[in-house]
């Protein structure tokens, strides 16, 4: 049995939604597979600007490995997303369909990416990569074009790479995406803005060689998505030029 506190400026009617909502159920199913958790302490919550639900958890577990040693108890909540790296080739030469938006918290204001997201309105990943390819890099794409390159190189052993292991549950699951453009084409997906009031984000698009893009990136995740990429690549029998 968990006891559950609460932190004061929580407010009381709202224990049992946090308690039950699906990222943290999530969270402490998987965590009760291979720990022992007594209490825990939530400490902070933010919601969805559009509905009353959790968005992220902040929390203070404490928990025991099966022997009985204690570990490291603090853990933000925010469930598991997808990111999709989008390659155009033109002419024979790779370039990436990238995002540009601000991040307060590594003090950017266009911080460089592949279009991602998290699984705030569904659980299954191919259709949130879909939906962020939409959104973020105004693509139409099928299912059957997402190169899942989780499954490529983990097969089952995990949903996705975890980018903050010491504190965020989240897991990320990488797709890749390939698309054969004119120079014309190219040229008309740079530089697209996308505004979203109610997620408050700003967006825009960027496209770059692929090499040149990767000597941009501090963002971790565009790196592990091209490396996976490129082990893809070999497997299919290519190699970039």
């Amino acid at each position: 049995m968990i006891q559950y506190s609460f932190a004061q400026e929580i407010d009381e009617k709202d224990y049992d939604l946090i308690i039950n909502c699906p990222i943290y159920q999530q969270w402490l199913k998987e965590s009760l597979e291979k720990f022992k958790v007594t209490e825990v302490y939530f400490a902070s919550v933010d919601y969805f600007a559009k509905e009353h639900k959790p968005l992220f958890i902040k929390l203070r577990a404490t928990a025991t490995l099966p022997d009985g040693r204690p570990v490291h108890g603090i853990v933000v909540v925010r469930g598991h997303a997808v990111g999709v790296l989008v390659v155009l080739w033109c002419l024979g030469k790779p370039y990436l369909l990238l995002v540009r938006q601000p991040r307060l918290a590594i003090s950017e204001t266009d911080s460089l990416e592949i279009p991602a997201g998290i699984l705030d309105w569904s659980n299954d990943f191919r259709k949130v990569a879909l939906s962020e390819l939409k959104e973020e890099a105004q693509i139409l794409a099928q299912e059957d074009e997402l190169i899942d390159l989780m499954d490529f190189w983990y097969g089952n052993f995990t949903k996705g790479f975890a980018g903050s292991c010491g504190l965020l549950d989240e897991r990320i699951r990488l797709y890749a995406i390939e698309r054969q453009v004119t120079p014309e084409q190219l040229k008309v997906m740079d530089g697209k803005s996308q505004t979203y009031t109610d997620e408050i984000e700003w967006i825009k698009t960027e496209v770059l060689p692929y090499e040149e893009a990767s000597h941009q990136f501090i963002d971790g995740k565009n790196l592990i998505a091209m490396f996976l990429y490129e082990r893809w690549l070999k497997s299919q029998g290519r190699k970039l030029p």
